[in-house]
């Protein structure tokens, strides 16, 4: 986690280390997360899987399938939306999946912004993750004392902090 005040840089350095995740042959899923969308449910998360959801669906489960398909806006929901801990399943399988394949870089600017199913989701995947190759790497301004949840519940055995 890079945290520090507004405007010293933190961007600059992680866009640098999705260079080097990319340089490296890594799968890199990356949210610069803003104020104006963190009212949004799942802003981050559609981000996030972008460009990555194509290549790791085929390989879900069909429920955490449909859960991420309709949270990520691509297919409408059969009666009522998948609830938040189905999607957050999905997620976690979805970086388990890329994982077997290649290393994983999580990245989001500003995860100060986050919404909050988005962070709920990232949360629970973080906590469940074991031996995958799955790293964060998040920027947080320092005047945001509690950042978003996903950070807070990293394993600390996952976390470094540079400010």
């Amino acid at each position: 986690m890079l945290e520090g005040e507004a405007g010293i840089g933190k961007t600059t350095l992680w866009r640098w280390g999705l260079e080097q995740a990319e340089t490296r042959g890594r799968h890199v899923l990356t949210c610069a997360a803003v104020s104006s969308e963190a009212k949004l449910a799942f802003t981050a998360l559609r981000d996030l899987l972008a460009r990555a959801f194509d290549e790791a669906a085929p390989r879900l489960p069909i429920p955490q399938r449909r859960a991420l398909d309709v949270a990520l806006l691509r297919e409408e929901p059969e009666g009522a939306p998948p609830e938040r801990g189905a999607v957050g399943a999905a997620f976690l399988s979805t970086l388990q999946v890329l994982a077997e394949d290649r290393p994983v870089l999580v990245a989001i600017d500003d995860v100060n912004w986050l919404d909050a199913a988005s962070a709920l989701v990232l949360a629970y995947a973080a906590r469940r993750l074991r031996d995958e190759p799955v790293q964060f790497l998040f920027t947080v301004r320092s005047d945001f004392p509690e950042c978003a949840a996903a950070v807070r519940s990293c394993p600390t055995s996952r976390r470094e902090r540079k400010t």
